[in-house]
């Protein structure tokens, strides 16, 4: 392998135009520099100068070798400082992972935001289901994931990866536009105690949310139809098949058949998360993009 430290030698050598002038730019003595240029003869293993009477000249190969030379080391120091891009956290690539409703509202701005300040630094956004979120982080496969729970001080014990909050979304009702409730600025949750409701996958965070909500009201939730996908939610309102709690991030689509009316009482709040492997919030790329979580989380409406 030959040494670029040498390589740029040769360069010198042949800018210089005498070996005495190249070692003098190098601030190297004469003797270390004819000791490189012997030693980078015998690692290209071909006379790379030839005697020109008190001076040295390049043969064909030092010729040739030299070519190389400038490409290698403008290439080595592009290199070094693609690393220290990458060591500010400027360069790079990030994998991120959300719960649907949040990669609109949250990880899309991040990842704008990300884009105009450090436009070499890529993400890629992913999809995730909470069951298996956490070892897809944990082996690599994700750097951040973004999350929500139903309350703020859920367990979080998991050894291996540091939660970060980043807010609350607030919920309302989503009703059909002909429902008493609908004509109303809030309501109680105990007047729509006799209704069907609709809700998300058993168990998530958003399902936890309702249950708990309507348990502090004073009853418990029929729930009749289940769904994953806030338009699907909406639709099945929009059909007047129940009532649902959706979070303010879910953006419902807009129809004049659905009305979100707020409840009464202290907010109904899902709470944010951002959660990583342990230690990796010292890399400076996961820390911009937190940043930039964060504040697309501020500026998201309330």
């Amino acid at each position: 392998m030959i040494d670029p430290t040498r390589l740029s030698l040769l360069v010198a050598l042949h800018e210089q135009g005498t070996l005495h002038a190249a070692a003098s730019a190098l601030h190297i003595s004469p003797s270390a520099a004819s000791q490189q240029l012997a030693t980078l003869t015998k690692e290209a293993g071909a006379p790379l100068t030839e005697a020109d009477g008190r001076r040295l000249r390049l043969t064909e190969s030092g010729r040739v070798l030299v070519d190389h030379a400038y490409a290698l080391l403008a290439h080595l120091e592009r290199a070094l400082g693609d690393v220290q891009a990458a060591a500010h956290g400027e360069l790079g690539q990030l994998c991120v992972g959300a719960v649907p409703s949040l990669i609109p509202t949250l990880l899309i701005p991040a990842a704008r935001t990300v884009r105009e300040r450090h436009p070499r630094l890529h993400i890629g956004i992913h999809e995730i289901t909470v069951p298996d979120c956490l070892d897809r982080l944990c082996n690599g496969e994700l750097d951040v994931i973004v999350s929500v729970t139903s309350d703020a001080a859920s367990a979080d014990d998991d050894p291996r990866c540091t939660r970060i909050g980043l807010g609350t979304d607030e919920c309302h009702l989503a009703v059909p536009a002909d429902h008493p409730a609908a004509r109303r600025a809030a309501v109680d949750l105990a007047m729509l105690a006799d209704q069907d409701w609709i809700s998300t996958s058993a168990g998530d965070a958003c399902d936890q949310l309702l249950h708990s909500a309507c348990a502090a009201a004073g009853f418990r939730p029929s729930v009749r139809h289940r769904a994953s996908d806030w338009a699907a939610v909406a639709a099945l309102v929009e059909a007047g098949l129940g009532v649902a709690l959706v979070p303010r991030g879910a953006r419902l689509p807009t129809t004049e058949a659905v009305t979100t009316v707020a409840t009464n009482g202290d907010p109904i709040r899902r709470h944010i998360h951002a959660t990583i492997r342990r230690g990796t919030e010292t890399r400076p790329a996961v820390a911009n993009y937190l940043a930039a979580l964060t504040a697309a989380q501020r500026s998201e409406p309330r």
